[in-house]
């Protein structure tokens, strides 16, 4: 299948899920991360805010500012940039960019060792990723090359497929996490 007929097939299915099936599943999938080696040792962690069906970070953040961790979502700006702002509340989060949430202003997180969350559609078993065509965070993480990022990614069970056809740019994640637990690729590494 293309990258356009996977982006179809799961879409479909995500609309399919209720809005009490998305709010269990994710809160299963946050357990999973928040106890995790990588998570309790990360110090800086930039999740995305979801939307769409997408698996909700909400627990994840919370949980991530009572464990005192320095935390950061993404703002898009007008030129298909993407930066993340630090945020300690949600009371600065508003609609933005494809009615994604996103903070309306703050200060931009520059850490240098980063556990970051990754959104995407579609994923395989080689951990190859494909996000929803902007290419984001391909272009994030080519401008912070100086950085390391662990790359996590949380996925309902059909998101996942045998293989996917990929691009030179396209960055694949570290791990990523389902109802079933967490799946980390040969690469992985945990020494945040």
């Amino acid at each position: 299948m293309t990258k356009k007929e996977l982006r179809a097939m799961v879409s479909a299915k995500k609309k399919l899920l209720s809005h009490e099936e998305i709010e269990s599943y994710s809160k299963k999938v946050c357990d999973i991360l928040i106890q995790q080696p990588f998570y309790k040792s990360a110090k800086a962690i930039y999740p995305y805010l979801a939307y769409n069906q997408e698996i909700i970070t909400t627990p994840l953040i919370e949980q991530a500012w009572r464990d005192g961790k320095t935390v950061a979502v993404p703002k898009t700006g007008d030129d298909r940039s993407m930066e993340f702002i630090r945020i300690s509340s949600f009371e600065n989060v508003e609609l933005g960019y494809c009615d994604i949430p996103e903070p309306v202003s703050g200060e931009i997180a520059d850490d240098k060792d980063v556990l970051i969350l990754m959104p995407g559609l579609v994923f395989d078993k080689d951990f190859n990723r494909i996000g929803y065509g902007g290419g984001y965070y391909d272009r994030y993480l080519d401008r912070k090359s100086d950085c390391r990022f662990l790359k996590v990614s949380f996925a309902y069970d059909f998101q996942i497929v045998d293989h996917i056809e990929t691009e030179e740019h396209d960055y694949k994640v570290d791990a990523i996490i389902t109802a079933d637990g967490c799946k980390f690729s040969p690469n992985f590494r945990d020494n945040l």
